[in-house]
């Protein structure tokens, strides 16, 4: 009674199996490997967008807070999308934070040497890249991930705060009513680019101590 079924399941995995080989395999193993590890220049990216975006984020809370009554809807509008993407931006942070505390240095790893070489993942070599060797230049790297995420979800918590009551009361009276949380979307995302400003200047000596350390190990090979 079995047996169909068990002949669907296996001609299920080989059609998933083919698509890959045939289409996106990259991608599958990047989307796979995404949660456990993380290169230092993919960190390095996710930092410098998270500062564009919190900027981008407090641009749109002044254009809510200095709008009058007719341009509000287009000005919250556009605080709406940069909340949305300031989320996206904080949950890499977040993710890189995390894994970086309960991984340790095991987290990061080297860059993909062969992106357009499709291996299955779990099934050879490359479906764990090696990690970096960073030595002690990993440790400022967690800590101030941290720091980071603390100051993220500070922020976070203003403006998510402050998208919410204008989700019901679009008005000036409902933007003075969130003074207090606009004031402190100030401090806070000041707070967060300081942050963010300190781990990447961790991950630039990072990059350029393992990029010596890699120098000196190419130029000692027989």
């Amino acid at each position: 009674m079995r047996q169909p079924n068990s002949r669907r399941s296996l001609a299920w995995l080989e059609v998933l199996l083919i698509g890959i080989s045939l289409s996106g395999c990259s991608s599958w193993r990047a989307g796979w490997r995404e949660e456990n590890s993380a290169s230092l220049q993919t960190v390095q990216d996710d930092l410098r967008y998270a500062e564009l975006k919190t900027r981008d984020t407090r641009k749109a809370l002044d254009d809510v807070r200095f709008a009058y009554e007719a341009d509000l809807p287009r000005a919250y509008r556009a605080l709406r999308e940069e909340v949305n993407t300031m989320t996206g931006a904080g949950e890499r942070l977040v993710r890189h934070a995390n894994g970086m505390h309960y991984q340790g240095n095991a987290y990061l790893v080297e860059a993909e040497k062969s992106a357009g070489e499709c291996r299955y993942p779990r099934l050879s070599r490359s479906a764990r890249m090696p990690r970096m060797e960073l030595g002690d230049a990993f440790e400022p790297i967690a800590e101030l991930g941290q720091e980071v995420q603390r100051a993220y979800r500070a922020f976070q918590f203003d403006i998510d705060a402050i998208e919410e009551h204008l989700s019901r009361e679009l008005s000036e009276q409902g933007v003075r009513d969130m003074a207090i949380f606009m004031r402190r979307s100030e401090v806070d995302g000041d707070n967060l680019l300081y942050e963010l400003e300190a781990e990447l200047s961790a991950v630039d000596r990072a990059q350029r101590a393992y990029s010596e350390t890699a120098q000196g190990k190419a130029g000692t090979a027989p």
